[in-house]
C-alpha cells in the first residue's frame, strides 16, 4: 500500500512538473517580441519608444519583469518588458529613448531595434552585422 502511494505521488509530481515546463515553454510566442529595458528607481527618467512604421508593428503592453527596488532604494534597477506584435509583413524599427519626466531627451541613451515580420506575422529582431 505504501509503495503504491509513493508511486502515485511520483507520477503526479512528474505530471505537474511537465505542465509547468510546457506552460513556460509556450509563454514566448513568435507572434510577439519582448524587449527588456532597465531604469534606475527614484531617478526621474523613463524609456519611451517610437515605431518607425506602425502599419507593420504595434505595441501590445509593458510590464515590470524584475524590480530590485526593495525598500525604496534610489538607484535600484527596475526591468520592464515592452511587448510588440506584427501586423503585416515587412521591416521597420522600434527606437527607445530615455526621457526625463519633464519630456527632455538626453542624447546618451537611444537604442534602435530593427525588426522583421514574416508572412505568418512572426516577429524577430534583425541582428546588425
Amino acid at each position: 500500500m505504501n509503495n503504491h502511494f509513493i508511486l502515485i505521488s511520483f507520477v503526479l509530481l512528474v505530471f505537474v512538473t511537465m505542465v509547468f515546463v510546457f506552460k513556460s515553454y509556450n509563454k514566448k510566442s513568435p507572434k510577439e517580441l519582448e524587449l527588456t529595458y532597465e531604469i534606475s528607481a527614484g531617478i526621474p527618467f523613463k524609456w519611451v519608444y517610437e515605431i518607425e512604421n506602425p502599419e507593420i508593428v504595434e505595441f501590445v503592453k509593458s510590464y515590470v519583469l524584475k524590480d530590485e527596488n526593495k525598500g525604496g532604494k534610489t538607484g535600484a534597477k527596475v526591468y520592464r518588458n515592452y511587448v510588440f506584435r506584427g501586423l503585416k509583413e515587412g521591416e521597420t524599427s522600434i527606437t527607445f529613448k530615455v526621457v526625463s519626466i519633464t519630456g527632455e531627451h538626453p542624447d546618451s541613451q537611444i537604442e534602435v531595434n530593427k525588426v522583421r515580420v514574416d508572412e505568418n506575422l512572426n516577429i524577430v529582431l534583425i541582428k546588425e552585422e
